[in-house]
Protein backbone atom coordinates (compact mmCIF):
# COMPACT_ATOMS: atom_id res chain seq x y z
CA UNK A 1 0.00 0.00 0.00
CA UNK A 2 2.51 2.58 0.87
CA UNK A 3 4.55 1.81 -2.57
CA UNK A 4 1.72 2.83 -4.19
CA UNK A 5 0.47 5.80 -2.30
CA UNK A 6 4.20 6.53 -3.35
CA UNK A 7 3.63 6.15 -6.96
CA UNK A 8 0.19 8.63 -6.59
CA UNK A 9 2.51 11.46 -5.17
CA UNK A 10 5.17 10.98 -7.58
CA UNK A 11 2.57 10.96 -10.37
CA UNK A 12 0.57 13.97 -8.58
CA UNK A 13 3.54 16.14 -7.74
CA UNK A 14 2.67 15.90 -3.88
CA UNK A 15 5.22 15.21 -1.63
CA UNK A 16 3.15 14.92 1.79
CA UNK A 17 2.24 10.67 2.18
CA UNK A 18 -1.29 10.36 3.56
CA UNK A 19 -1.95 8.41 6.55
CA UNK A 20 -3.94 5.34 5.51
CA UNK A 21 -6.02 2.88 8.05
CA UNK A 22 -7.00 -0.04 7.04
CA UNK A 23 -9.44 -2.04 9.49
CA UNK A 24 -11.16 -5.12 9.55
CA UNK A 25 -13.38 -4.78 12.58
CA UNK A 26 -14.82 -1.30 12.92
CA UNK A 27 -16.69 -1.06 16.08
CA UNK A 28 -13.28 -2.13 18.24
CA UNK A 29 -11.25 0.92 16.17
CA UNK A 30 -13.67 3.36 17.40
CA UNK A 31 -13.89 2.58 20.47
CA UNK A 32 -10.21 1.50 21.28
CA UNK A 33 -8.19 3.31 18.85
CA UNK A 34 -9.43 6.10 16.64
CA UNK A 35 -9.69 8.66 19.53
CA UNK A 36 -5.51 8.01 20.35
CA UNK A 37 -4.72 8.53 16.25
CA UNK A 38 -6.95 11.00 15.28
CA UNK A 39 -8.84 12.92 18.34
CA UNK A 40 -7.38 16.32 18.30
CA UNK A 41 -10.04 18.77 18.15
CA UNK A 42 -7.76 20.57 15.31
CA UNK A 43 -9.04 17.38 13.20
CA UNK A 44 -11.67 17.75 11.33
CA UNK A 45 -13.20 14.40 10.48
CA UNK A 46 -15.19 13.65 7.26
CA UNK A 47 -17.42 10.04 6.46
CA UNK A 48 -18.20 10.09 2.85
CA UNK A 49 -21.30 8.19 2.09
CA UNK A 50 -23.41 7.50 -1.11
CA UNK A 51 -26.54 10.04 -1.82
CA UNK A 52 -29.47 7.82 -1.37
CA UNK A 53 -31.76 8.50 -4.73
CA UNK A 54 -35.14 9.48 -3.46
CA UNK A 55 -38.51 9.95 -6.41
CA UNK A 56 -39.02 13.53 -6.35
CA UNK A 57 -42.41 14.76 -8.43
CA UNK A 58 -43.12 17.93 -8.71
CA UNK A 59 -46.49 18.89 -9.12
CA UNK A 60 -46.15 21.80 -12.08
CA UNK A 61 -49.95 22.60 -12.13
CA UNK A 62 -49.95 25.86 -10.25
CA UNK A 63 -47.32 28.44 -8.18
CA UNK A 64 -47.95 26.63 -5.07
CA UNK A 65 -46.31 23.31 -6.69
CA UNK A 66 -46.31 19.90 -4.27
CA UNK A 67 -43.10 18.03 -3.93
CA UNK A 68 -43.13 14.26 -3.42
CA UNK A 69 -40.55 12.44 -1.79
CA UNK A 70 -40.95 8.83 -1.84
CA UNK A 71 -44.81 9.23 -1.71
CA UNK A 72 -44.78 11.48 1.46
CA UNK A 73 -46.12 15.05 -0.06
CA UNK A 74 -44.16 18.32 1.27
CA UNK A 75 -43.61 21.95 0.17
CA UNK A 76 -40.45 22.78 -0.31
CA UNK A 77 -37.34 21.42 -1.93
CA UNK A 78 -35.20 22.97 0.65
CA UNK A 79 -35.59 19.53 2.71
CA UNK A 80 -34.27 17.68 0.29
CA UNK A 81 -31.10 19.66 -0.49
CA UNK A 82 -30.13 20.44 3.10
CA UNK A 83 -29.58 16.75 3.48
CA UNK A 84 -26.66 16.88 0.60
CA UNK A 85 -23.24 17.95 1.60
CA UNK A 86 -19.93 18.15 -0.27
CA UNK A 87 -16.76 18.60 0.76
CA UNK A 88 -16.76 22.20 0.35
CA UNK A 89 -19.07 22.32 2.79
CA UNK A 90 -17.23 20.73 5.72
CA UNK A 91 -16.81 23.33 8.47
CA UNK A 92 -12.71 23.73 9.72
CA UNK A 93 -11.85 25.63 12.73
CA UNK A 94 -10.37 28.72 12.94
CA UNK A 95 -6.83 29.93 13.62
CA UNK A 96 -5.15 26.13 13.06
CA UNK A 97 -3.80 24.58 10.09
CA UNK A 98 -6.41 22.76 8.57
CA UNK A 99 -6.06 18.68 9.32
CA UNK A 100 -9.10 16.24 8.04
CA UNK A 101 -9.14 12.70 8.63
CA UNK A 102 -11.74 10.66 5.79
CA UNK A 103 -13.67 7.42 6.52
CA UNK A 104 -14.30 5.64 3.15
CA UNK A 105 -16.30 2.50 3.60
CA UNK A 106 -17.52 -0.22 1.41
CA UNK A 107 -19.09 0.18 -1.73
CA UNK A 108 -22.48 0.47 -1.55
CA UNK A 109 -22.22 3.14 1.24
CA UNK A 110 -21.93 2.54 5.31
CA UNK A 111 -24.61 0.36 7.15
CA UNK A 112 -27.40 2.56 7.56
CA UNK A 113 -27.87 4.39 10.57
CA UNK A 114 -25.75 2.20 12.65
CA UNK A 115 -22.47 2.72 11.14
CA UNK A 116 -22.91 6.13 10.31
CA UNK A 117 -23.96 7.19 13.33
CA UNK A 118 -21.27 5.32 15.51
CA UNK A 119 -18.87 8.09 13.22
CA UNK A 120 -21.76 10.94 14.11
CA UNK A 121 -20.95 10.41 17.82
CA UNK A 122 -17.06 10.66 17.40
CA UNK A 123 -17.51 14.18 15.79
CA UNK A 124 -17.59 13.54 12.15
CA UNK A 125 -19.66 15.54 9.12
CA UNK A 126 -21.36 13.24 6.96
CA UNK A 127 -20.40 14.29 3.09
CA UNK A 128 -21.52 12.44 -0.41
CA UNK A 129 -19.88 12.34 -3.62
CA UNK A 130 -22.99 11.81 -5.61
CA UNK A 131 -25.86 9.08 -6.14
CA UNK A 132 -23.49 6.98 -7.80
CA UNK A 133 -21.95 4.11 -5.63
CA UNK A 134 -18.20 3.90 -6.61
CA UNK A 135 -15.87 1.44 -5.97
CA UNK A 136 -14.01 2.04 -2.70
CA UNK A 137 -10.87 2.64 -4.78
CA UNK A 138 -12.08 5.38 -7.16
CA UNK A 139 -13.82 6.99 -4.16
CA UNK A 140 -10.40 7.09 -2.03
CA UNK A 141 -8.55 8.94 -4.93
CA UNK A 142 -12.07 11.20 -5.27
CA UNK A 143 -12.13 12.22 -2.09
CA UNK A 144 -8.11 12.69 -0.91
CA UNK A 145 -7.81 14.89 -4.22
CA UNK A 146 -11.09 17.08 -2.50
CA UNK A 147 -9.78 17.34 0.88
CA UNK A 148 -6.07 18.49 -0.26
CA UNK A 149 -8.54 21.16 -2.28
CA UNK A 150 -10.36 22.05 0.56
CA UNK A 151 -7.17 21.81 2.69
CA UNK A 152 -5.39 24.14 0.53
CA UNK A 153 -8.37 26.57 0.51
CA UNK A 154 -7.49 27.07 4.07
CA UNK A 155 -3.64 27.92 3.20
CA UNK A 156 -5.03 30.68 0.43
CA UNK A 157 -7.17 32.30 3.37
CA UNK A 158 -4.45 32.44 6.07
CA UNK A 159 -2.38 34.05 3.04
Amino acid sequence: LRNLLIEGLAQSGDVRLPNVVVTKRLKIFMEDEFDEMFGGEDVVKVIAHPQRRRNVNVDDGNDDSIISVDGQEGDGMEEIVKEVRRMTDVKFPDGVPRRIVVAVGPEGGWEEPYELDMFKNKGFQQITLGTRVLRSDVAVVSLLSLAHEVCAMGDDDAS
